[in-house]
């Protein structure tokens, strides 16, 4: 406690004393050659350890942090993490943290070393007050430059432990005066105008495929998007840095700061978690508020017992020209994964557009029988009722379905593991089954089998909480929860749920793909692998989501050429494996910094992965995200049931309350319809360019020259002689 109270004191002091001493520093900005190849520069201040990237052919120097960081009128730590490689947060045994940077304590005082490397720079830092010792290496590559931070390079010695890293957090910058952007991997993707004018929220930082439910959340998330790409990126004028975050994915966010939060520059960078800190429940004592019945949760910390493993990697890719803009770097971004076969052409050519459609076909409902109340499975749609959906499709025209069946097995959707393939008698069993299995093999529809083998709402079936459920380091159940919208906190009136252990999963799925094998199916929705991704953290077997991840791909490749694997909503992870993705973000989440969603992730993809937004029955602006839909290349999608939805009231699954097929299937036979001939051009073919051409109006253009003219306004507007309707879109066909 008392070395903690002297530490903050003598970082205070250290800091009052760097304010008047850092111009000394930072007047030798000689830079020198350190490393070169044929189309960059890599040049390094050995008085500052400043890196700068000159491109041999433009002559145009991308620096690491702005010239004119001096004139910032920023103070303190917040102004000496500009220059800074590296900014670090330490806790104390108490889990108190203070963050440090290594312009301060490294530079400014001479606590650094240099190291030539191959094609590069390698700088040790050494923060003795804080007992830390961590490099980071800089190495010039043919797209630009490779930032690593070893792990082997991080030495603990002191009684604060290292949680979180920052990497160059301000080389990715603009200034309110510069001409660009920051590109956020937001849902779909978001750009940052350096001229947007924000309110009181400045910026935000968001964990890398979604919040890890390995670690206890005590109070509702903000509903989000979700950062789905490693990527994040910025336009300055006539210059453009792409980072993707190589290794060290699993375990890092992306931040962005409007100017204005701390200091006068906008900048997106990402930030690592080298160790994670629990928080538990201690008790609870009532809230100082004076409301009756009003609790706060009163928690205790506790330290990760692992640490990031692997060396953390960031590519920055550079580029120059005045036609660099985002849809430039999607489509370097794109090739970058074809070469390195993560993304691979998974498209069968289609005689006709696809129409995905979900069949939720039992669920579990509160009811009561002789005055007791009781729970019971509820067939809302047959194996003959899905029959009955397929055929009034047909005769609407829609012919090419994707099949994918929810709840088929015994007690229905959200209900009990999927271990192996059975059917519930209410839907018609087995015998049932296999007459809609021949009547899809008839009118060559593909039914995909959805398997729930990360969330599970009940015992049984082979799963055991006991000895299959993840755990808190406490050895608390590892529970999912709803939330109260209003209260942000727990609603008490659902039961909360189960994850299962992540190293059962392939085990789980070993048994699904066995039982598929006999009714001659081979596609598959593994439910929520895509949308988030957890540690595990019951003794002794902990994993890290890093490791999570490896073993998640590895099971995945052992499948890979027999199964079609569809997921929902696509982290990066899942990609090199995914035959489809289903609930794909069409948006971003919409933060008040941001100024505009784009399609980024949708640029990277189409043409190779095809891909749904959120069911068309669940849309909250129909016409706003139909458009949204035609404008980002997205197949149609909808989620139907036979019975009336006002058996959902009664389930856990009320979000579904609109989903009665025939309140649905004229709207969504004359959207088919729609937009059949356009996809007929553009199904299968990549994005080559999107941009917003007038307010409200957005142009897409296809590799093969066809372009898609999307109107948002209310009044019609005019795009190359060709009228366009108010909520509506035109497409032109081009030369190929």
């Amino acid at each position: 406690m008392k070395i903690s109270r002297l530490i903050n004191i003598y970082s205070i002091i250290l800091l009052l004393i760097f304010v008047f001493i850092a111009p000394i520093y930072s007047q030798n900005k000689g830079f020198q050659q350190v490393a070169e190849n044929g189309k960059y520069s890599l040049l390094f201040d050995t008085e500052t350890a400043g890196i700068a990237i000159k491109d041999k052919s433009t002559g145009k120097i991308f620096y690491q942090f702005p010239q004119d960081w001096e004139q910032d009128p920023s103070m303190g730590v917040t102004k000496f993490s500009i220059p800074s490689h590296i900014v670090v947060e330490m806790a104390d045994e108490e889990a108190r943290t203070s963050v440090y940077n290594t312009y301060a304590l490294g530079v400014m005082r001479g606590n650094f070393k240099i190291k030539n490397i191959k094609d590069g720079v390698r700088i040790d830092y050494e923060f003795s007050t804080q007992g830390l010792s961590i490099s980071i290496e800089f190495i010039l590559t043919s797209y630009g430059l490779q930032v690593r931070v070893p792990m082997d390079s991080i030495r603990e010695e002191g009684d604060l432990k290292l949680n979180r890293i920052w990497v160059l957090p301000y080389f990715l910058s603009g200034s309110k005066k510069d001409d660009g952007y920051l590109i956020i991997p937001d849902g779909s993707g978001a750009i940052v105008r350096f001229d947007q004018r924000v309110g009181i929220e400045r910026g935000f930082e968001i964990p890398i495929y979604g919040y890890d439910y390995g670690l206890p959340l005590y109070d509702m998330s903000p509903k989000v998007e979700g950062i789905k790409l490693p990527v994040f990126g910025v336009k300055r004028g006539d210059l453009g840095i792409l980072g993707v975050v190589e290794s060290g994915d699993l375990d890092a966010s992306i931040a962005c700061y409007a100017a204005g939060n701390s200091t006068s520059y906008f900048r997106v960078y990402p930030v690592f978690n080298y160790r994670n800190i629990h928080k538990f429940l201690l008790y609870e004592r009532e809230a100082s508020t004076g409301q009756s019945g009003e609790v706060v949760d009163v928690l205790v910390n506790k330290f990760s017992p692992y640490t990031l493993k692997n060396d953390i990697v960031i590519n920055y890719f550079l580029f120059t020209g005045k036609d660099i803009d985002y849809s430039s770097m999607a489509k370097f971004y794109r090739d970058y994964l074809i070469r390195n076969r993560t993304l691979q052409k998974k498209v069968i050519e289609e005689k006709e557009l696809p129409f995905n459609l979900s069949i939720i076909s039992g669920i579990k409902i509160k009811t009561t029988k002789v005055g007791v109340p009781v729970v019971e499975v509820f067939p809302l749609t047959t194996f003959d009722e899905t029959i009955k959906i397929l055929e009034n499709l047909k005769d609407k025209g829609i012919k090419n379905v994707n099949l994918i069946m929810k709840g088929y097995q015994p007690d229905g959707y959200l209900s009990k593991i999927t271990n192996g393939v059975k059917f519930e008698a209410k839907l018609g069993g087995e015998k049932g089954f296999k007459k809609l299995l021949d009547y899809c093999e008839q009118n060559h529809i593909k039914i995909t089998f959805t398997a729930e083998i990360i969330e599970v709402y009940e015992q049984g079936n082979g799963f055991s909480v006991t000895r299959d459920a993840n755990r808190y380091l406490n050895n608390g159940v590892a529970f999912l929860y709803k939330w109260d919208p209003v209260t942000k906190k727990k609603n008490r009136d659902y039961d909360p749920w189960f994850l299962v252990l992540p190293s059962k999963l392939p085990v789980y799925l070993k048994n699904f793909l066995r039982d598929l094998d006999k009714y001659r199916i081979d596609n598959v929705l593994i439910e929520n692998m895509g949308n988030y991704i957890y540690s595990q953290n019951k003794s002794p077997n902990l994993l890290s989501r890093e490791e999570v991840a490896t073993l998640w791909k590895e099971t995945l490749s052992t499948y890979k050429e027999k199964y079609s694997f569809n997921f929902t909503s696509g982290n990066f992870y899942i990609l090199p494996f995914a035959k489809m993705i289903l609930d794909m973000p069409l948006d971003s989440s919409n933060f008040a910094i941001e100024t505009e969603p784009i399609p980024f992730y949708q640029m990277i993809i189409h043409g190779y992965i095809p891909y749904s937004g959120k069911s068309g029955n669940l849309r909250e602006n129909q016409k706003k995200e139909f458009l949204r839909m035609v404008e980002y290349g997205a197949i149609p999608y909808y989620t139907f049931i036979y019975k009336d939805s006002s058996y959902f009231k009664k389930s856990f699954y009320n979000e579904m309350v609109s989903s009665h097929y025939k309140d649905w299937i004229d709207q969504a036979a004359n959207e088919y319809h729609k937009i059949k001939d356009l996809y007929s051009y553009i199904l299968n073919v990549p994005i080559d360019k999107h941009q917003k051409i007038m307010e409200g109006v957005y142009r897409v253009l296809y590799k093969n020259n066809v372009e898609v003219v999307v109107n948002y306004n209310k009044k019609a507007v005019n795009y190359k002689g060709k009228k366009i309707n108010g909520e509506d879109f035109i497409f032109l066909l081009g030369e190929n």
